[in-house]
């Protein structure tokens, strides 16, 4: 988000707020971040995968209300003013901006409508734009939270995180490379919102090469841990060795991306 290169980390606190806490390069974040949106954040789900503006830098895309909306980084992780891209999205639905998952070199959204999973690609000729949107799922989606996982298992293709209530299972969904997803695999359990309230696909935040991810507690105050990703013996990413890198107060963050 802010340009050097390393995965960061946005939040929505308990007063409406974007916050973008900067990443270190080691799966830490700065414990000073920066508020990037003043208010009327509450309730929105939140992305920040994928250049869709061309300056070479994330943009956030949210849905806040019934809109979805591209938020425009100015290159050093301040927003410019909104675009509208899409309405009438519901108001529990969950968004994310996955990145390039149909290999056109633009970035794409993947939504939770109902039981259902669509896709929503960008369209070069209305950047930032979304085409019409395309049913990928049919059902068993709605007790899913969505995350980008980026490449996750190095076949050059957008992958996707899913958090399934029911099991507490956080599952990893192969792209196929058209936007689609097919076989899944298990990248780790005992995600129930009891003890890990939130997580987010946190990209190669310590450099390994593997997929990683962050999860907030309700130790204390709220923790922020980080999950080195690693490979298992089938060579499927998996979650790895857990680290808290924010020590308190998480349980004011709402959502984080």
């Amino acid at each position: 988000m802010d340009g050097d290169g390393r995965s960061d980390l946005v939040a929505v606190d308990d007063e409406g707020k974007l916050r973008l806490y900067a990443g270190r390069g080691d799966g830490a974040v700065t414990g000073s971040p920066a508020v990037i949106g003043s208010g009327g954040w509450a309730g929105a789900s939140v992305s920040h995968r994928g250049d869709w503006t061309g300056n070479g830098t994330e943009d956030v895309v949210a849905r806040v209300g019934t809109e979805l909306r591209v938020y425009p980084n100015r290159g050093d992780g301040t927003l410019a003013s909104p675009v509208r891209i899409g309405t009438g999205f519901p108001a529990d639905s969950k968004v994310v901006s996955v990145g390039d998952a149909t290999g056109d070199g633009h970035p794409d959204v993947i939504a939770t409508l109902g039981d259902t999973l669509w896709l929503y690609a960008g369209d070069p000729a209305a950047r930032p734009g979304v085409r019409s949107g395309v049913q990928i799922g049919t059902r068993g989606w709605s007790p899913m939270s969505l995350s980008a996982a980026g490449d996750a298992d190095h076949d050059g293709r957008v992958d996707l995180f899913a958090r399934d209530a029911n099991d507490e299972k956080l599952w990893l969904y192969r792209g196929r490379g058209d936007g689609t997803f097919g076989e899944r695999t298990e990248y780790g359990h005992g995600y129930g919102t009891g003890n890990r309230p939130l997580l987010a696909g946190a990209g190669d935040a310590d450099g390994n090469g593997v997929a990683d991810l962050w999860a907030t507690t309700n130790e204390g105050t709220g923790t922020l841990m980080f999950y080195a990703g690693e490979t298992n013996g089938a060579g499927d990413p998996v979650d790895g060795t857990r680290t808290t890198v924010g020590q308190s107060s998480w349980n004011t963050i709402r959502a984080i991306s």
